[in-house]
């Protein structure tokens, strides 16, 4: 018999996957979800404006007589038209007649849908025939939601309301 010696090979074979690995790699892909998640989270949270609808909850609360001031509204027969004109916004307001009706204080909130940044109100000009004018040179092109507010005759009480979306273009 020969004297042969075996010794073992105290290096592990290249490729073998073992429990630390499994581990490593766990952590890793873990580590990257909640890091990707948390990226977007924070960008969710800080370019939300926040309600859409100022105090949402108290208007809803008061629904009964938003209804009653709409139907009050369509008693009225008032029809309205809205659209630019150069570089102006044009509200016209006329009468279940037909007839204009001027001299009133008409307000509009001019909202843009993607942010709140160039949200502004403004108090229009009567031009008689029913028209009133303001500016929206100073606005950024796009689309933007007109919401206007027709008051009674002492200025104290919106008796007509009235949505039109606008597109600003260069």
């Amino acid at each position: 018999m020969t004297d042969q010696t075996m010794m073992a090979d105290e290096t592990a074979p290249r490729g073998k996957l073992t429990g630390w690995h499994v581990l490593w790699i766990m952590l890793g892909f873990f580590g990257l979800m909640f890091t990707v998640n948390g990226i977007f989270l924070y960008h969710a949270i800080t370019s939300f404006p926040g309600e859409d609808v100022k105090k949402s909850y108290l208007q809803g609360l008061d629904y009964n007589s938003a209804l009653e001031a709409k139907a009050a509204q369509e008693l009225l027969g008032w029809n309205a038209a809205a659209g630019l004109y150069d570089e102006n916004l044009v509200f016209n307001l006329v009468d279940a007649d037909g007839k204009p009706i001027s001299a009133r204080l008409v307000s509009v909130e001019l909202r843009h849908p993607g942010s709140t940044t160039y949200d502004e109100s403004v108090v229009l000009e009567s031009y008689g025939s029913g028209d009133y004018v303001t500016s929206v040179s100073e606005l950024p092109t796009g689309r933007w939601d007109a919401q206007f507010q027709v008051f009674d005759p002492t200025g104290e009480k919106v008796v007509f309301r009235a949505n039109k979306r606008i597109v600003i273009v260069p």
